[in-house]
């Protein structure tokens, strides 16, 4: 097997892996398609099975793990907070990779500029007062492009109710000149110095609509 062909997988941490195979999970009715996965534990056990979901409950993930399928024994569901997990093993990665690969979009940094303008003079339109977008458009690699332009997609909509009545568009215009758009290895909403800092995680692992929900409550949090 070509080495190649995991060019691709990158380190990121253990919460943004299963996120992501939990988003993945969505996509499918047939469990037999799902990526396979090998969980040990701290207490020596291991799980081998696909995750199904993944829920973030106060300071730790919980996962829903479907046993591999055995044709001698019953099906099953397993639950498990991840601080338990201490290593997993991907099976038949190729299989992972081929997922991947067939999900991801293109994006080109032409395509990346038209819509910071575009969604800047959105943005104005739904807040009636300028915010700056800073997103260094040739600084974002070629395979973050997608997820930095889907939250940039985002903002609009998610402004237009943060800021629905004059209470929340004072509140914005208050607090808010720049909104900076990065990649990273996890979700971070910060605000510094009229500065609102999006680190976006690469690849979004949720689904859109939980991905616009968890923007719009963090940057209320932080308003």
């Amino acid at each position: 097997m070509k080495l190649d062909v995991f060019k691709d997988v990158g380190f990121k941490n253990f919460d943004s892996w299963f996120a992501e195979l939990a988003a993945v999970a969505e996509d499918f009715e047939d469990s037999s398609n799902l990526p396979k996965l090998e969980l040990s534990l701290r207490n020596g056990h291991v799980i081998r099975g696909s995750i199904l979901k993944a829920q973030n409950h106060l300071h730790e993930q919980r996962l829903m793990v479907l046993g591999l399928l055995d044709p001698y024994a019953k099906s099953e569901i397993t639950f498990v907070t991840t601080s338990e997990v201490v290593a997993f093993t991907l099976i038949e990665p190729e299989n992972y990779v081929r997922m991947k690969s067939s999900n991801q979009k293109s994006v080109g940094s032409l395509e990346l500029k038209r819509a910071i303008k575009n969604v800047g003079v959105e943005l104005e339109k739904v807040l009636q007062f300028q915010i700056q977008l800073n997103v260094d458009a040739d600084a974002v690699p070629e395979n973050n492009r997608w997820d930095v332009l889907r939250t940039l997609g985002f903002l609009p909509s998610l402004f237009m109710q943060i800021a629905a009545d004059d209470v929340g568009k004072k509140i914005v215009k208050d607090n808010i000149d720049t909104i900076s758009i990065v990649s990273a290895v996890s979700n971070k909403t910060t605000l510094q110095y009229k500065t609102l800092s999006l680190a976006v995680a690469t690849p979004l692992a949720i689904p859109v609509t939980k991905e616009k929900e968890r923007l719009k409550t963090e940057i209320e949090g932080v308003l």
